[in-house]
């Protein structure tokens, strides 16, 4: 699924996830790549999916190999849908909303109560370079601009 662009406005903010579960529903790359800059946070994360990469099981953190259902997302802070399956990613967005759970749609800013800005992190800094949504790969290229400025002049 390619970003379309949206006229959402998403507020930039660190949000306190300790102590709060978060789940990614999905087993592929786009999941694997989610779980590796959320485990940067020590993140709380569990993965469902019908089908687990063994880069994910690699982790060595929780899985859930098994198809999705609305009752899986109880009692999760948020979660990653990165499905790759429009249909089955707007029955999660629903089914989050209706649990109270923050959704984020892989790819698919339109379909998200929020998004993920572009992340380095070293120690206590994180720095975050967004787009509303709008041009992910722009944000990454300002991101790893900022980061190798930063690692030039041995800032961090």
């Amino acid at each position: 699924m390619k970003s379309k662009a949206v006229n959402k406005n998403f507020l930039p903010i660190s949000l306190d996830i300790s102590g709060h579960k978060i789940l990614i529903i999905g087993g592929g790359e786009s999941a694997f790549k989610k779980l590796n800059i959320l485990q940067t946070f020590d993140a709380n994360v569990e993965v469902l999916a019908k089908e687990v990469s063994d880069k994910i099981k690699a982790t060595g953190i929780k899985y859930y190999q098994k198809r999705y259902q609305k009752e899986d997302i109880v009692g999760y802070l948020m979660l990653y849908s990165c499905t790759n399956n429009q249909e089955l990613d707007k029955q999660i967005l629903e089914d989050g909303k209706q649990a109270g759970v923050l959704v984020n749609i892989h790819d698919m800013p339109v379909l998200c109560q929020f998004v993920s800005p572009a992340i380095y992190k070293k120690g206590n800094i994180t720095i975050a370079v967004g787009s509303n949504g709008h041009d992910v790969f722009k944000s990454i290229k300002i991101r790893d601009t900022i980061k190798e400025f930063i690692t030039e002049q041995n800032l961090l």
